[in-house]
């Protein structure tokens, strides 16, 4: 269930999001932390075109733009305001992701004295088949939208006409109303969003989840945190109860897995009254964590973190990859035996005050028994067997232990900064000069200058000191876009972010224009074309460059007939196929790229199939 070097055991997100057989994207709603544009990119071709976010598709511009075309209006994705990761490489088709994300912006915690973080990774899809008949998923991860290469947990589970506990799914449609009320109406296509969740929610009301399994049963409960009046009270929950008259506080096992703690939180379930006869605690964390801890608390725990040849590993396997990244735990896995009951708690929520008590949250809780699992079991996974086999990627430490953490206070100091600006008031108004050019003016209501802060518009080297006015000017339409890229810097410290303006005036053929730079000319439409028709005959002669040999255009007796005959399959079979053709159609300006013969013959199918355009 949990062996780090089982295949049955590891999955990738693709797989976890991609529609079942014979069904394609109805609509999805996502929520993550932190956002990296290339991963949203890489979800779009799994949900859009049901292949593997690695596949070569991720390299092809054409298959992207199909993608992006299929699903921009379906997908929804939540993300913490200031955590957008800046692409290395941006390109035009980075606009299209603008309309599918929403910032999420919660306001200060007087209590803590600082923002709340809107940490939930989590996803409702509904997929539908070709007779309308549709199925759903949710789906709970530790997993932030980004190729980070942390271990990480995820639990997802499809509806099911054999079960009737329509109850189980209420907190999904609360957590779906919390969202709707995080759509400002600042932002893009606001009305459009709202009524794609609240659809959502419509149908969710007579939708049963089910886990069909022999280890859990039924037994689930799915608790959002920080929502509001409907959110799960998980300061309450058996696992954090402290009350020591109290019955429910005491446990035979407790395993605690959380890359970030709280030195409270750890203290709490280290008190030697909550232990039961022979009972053992273990704490997984990072190692960076454990100056955090006292010895004092942590006296009744066995604590382990990842050896660092693991932490480490690619820079042990190559000296010359360039994009080698450390990998630590990050997965949130609680769990709790008393006796032969058995709770797990998996999904968003660090062993951290805050997670428990103040962020938006999504966590989900599994009943079963001490035969299907328990602590001792769970450990024997992660550890690849036995706790003293050289194959135990994790090794036992002491607070003693712990290393300080790389991420110095400048770094945090900035990060503020940018959470900060997030919240202020910002708006900016695109105006086109007379040669075919653009001004972007940016206005920072009331923000006092910062030269730490440098402000750029997406896809562009200029860039400005923050301040309450800044002027962009010469930008192509290219560079249009809500998007702007933030760099702060302090002493050797640096961060690069993106966040969304607002902003007025783009030219109405801006997403043309981004398809014209894609479809650019006779070639990659007709790449487009053998794409969306997915014919292998078609591919085969595309890559031999036989198409435009053959003289498709030019009425080849040859090549037409095949063209013609799979696009009255695909017609017939997959109309919604046949449309991707018309948007390309819509969008090319280009009278060269597109002869006036293929118009005509699309045309012509749509007045007889009666297909809509």
């Amino acid at each position: 269930m949990f062996r780090p070097d089982s295949n049955c055991d590891r999955t990738d997100y693709n797989i976890i999001l991609m529609p079942p057989n014979g069904y394609k994207l109805d609509k999805a709603i996502g929520t993550t932390y932190s956002l990296d544009l290339e991963a949203l990119t890489a979800v779009a071709i799994c949900l859009g075109l049901s292949e593997e976010t690695d596949s070569k598709l991720m390299q092809n511009p054409i298959s992207m733009l199909n993608a992006l075309q299929k699903v921009s209006d379906k997908i929804i994705l939540f993300c913490e305001a200031g955590q957008i990761k800046a692409p290395l490489k941006p390109t035009a088709l980075s606009i299209l992701l603008e309309k599918m994300v929403v910032e999420v912006t919660l306001p200060k915690d007087r209590q803590l004295g600082r923002y709340p973080a809107f940490h939930p990774k989590t996803w409702v899809l509904s997929y539908v088949n070709k007779d309308g008949d549709k199925k759903y998923r949710f789906v709970v991860m530790s997993r932030n939208l980004t190729f980070d290469r942390s271990w990480d947990v995820s639990f997802s589970m499809d509806s099911s006409r054999m079960v009737r506990q329509k109850k189980k799914t209420k907190p999904i449609i609360n957590f779906l109303d919390f969202l709707s009320g995080s759509v400002s109406n600042n932002v893009k296509h606001a009305g459009k969003k709202r009524t794609l969740i609240r659809n959502m929610q419509a149908e969710l009301a007579d939708v049963s989840f089910s886990l069909d399994s022999k280890e859990f049963g039924e037994n689930f409960e799915i608790l959002p945190l920080g929502i509001g009046k409907t959110a799960y009270q998980m300061s309450e929950d058996v696992l954090f109860s402290t009350d020591r008259n109290s019955a429910d506080s005491t446990f035979h096992e407790l395993v605690v897995m959380s890359p970030f703690l709280s030195e409270s939180v750890i203290a709490d379930f280290n008190i030697a009254e909550r232990g039961l006869s022979d009972s053992k605690r273990t704490l997984i964390t990072r190692r960076s964590e454990l100056s955090k801890l006292k010895e004092m608390d942590t006296d009744n725990f066995t604590i382990y973190v990842l050896k660092d040849e693991i932490v480490d590993g690619e820079d042990a396997i190559s000296d010359e990859m360039t994009d080698k990244m450390k990998q630590d735990i990050h997965a949130k896995i609680y769990i709790r035996r008393k006796y032969a009951d058995v709770d797990l708690y998996l999904g968003s929520m660090n062993a951290s005050y805050s997670a428990i008590n103040k962020n938006v949250e999504m966590m989900l809780w599994l009943g079963t028994k001490n035969k299907y699992l328990n602590g001792e079991k769970f450990l024997k996974d992660i550890f690849c067997g036995p706790a003293d086999d050289v194959k135990n990627p994790f090794e036992k430490v002491t607070v003693m232990d712990a290393v300080q953490d790389i991420d110095g206070d400048n770094k945090n100091a900035l990060e503020q900064k940018i959470k900060e600006l997030c919240r202020a008031k910002r708006k900016a108004t695109i105006t086109e000069d007379n040669y075919g050019k653009y001004k972007v003016t940016v206005e920072f209501p009331g923000v006092t200058s910062d030269k730490t802060i440098m402000v750029s518009p997406f896809n562009s080297k200029q860039e400005h000191t923050l301040c309450e006015k800044i002027e962009f000017t010469e930008l192509e339409i290219l560079q249009l876009s809500e998007f702007y890229e933030l760099t702060a810097k302090e002493g050797e410290d640096e961060i690069h972010r993106i966040i969304m303006i607002p902003t007025i005036g783009f030219p109405e053929d801006r997403e043309s224009a981004v398809v014209n730079s894609i479809v650019k000319d006779r070639a990659s439409f007709v790449e487009y074309i053998a794409f969306v028709l997915g014919d292998d005959y078609l591919a085969s002669m595309l890559e031999k460059k036989q198409i435009g040999e053959s003289g498709i255009f030019q009425h080849s007796n040859d090549a037409m007939p095949v063209l013609y005959e799979k696009m009255l399959k695909t017609s017939v079979e997959e109309p919604e196929r046949f449309r991707d053709i018309g948007y390309v159609l819509k969008m090319v300006t280009d009278k060269e790229i597109i002869p006036d013969e293929f118009r005509e013959l699309y045309d012509t199918f749509c007045n007889t199939l009666k297909i809509r355009r």
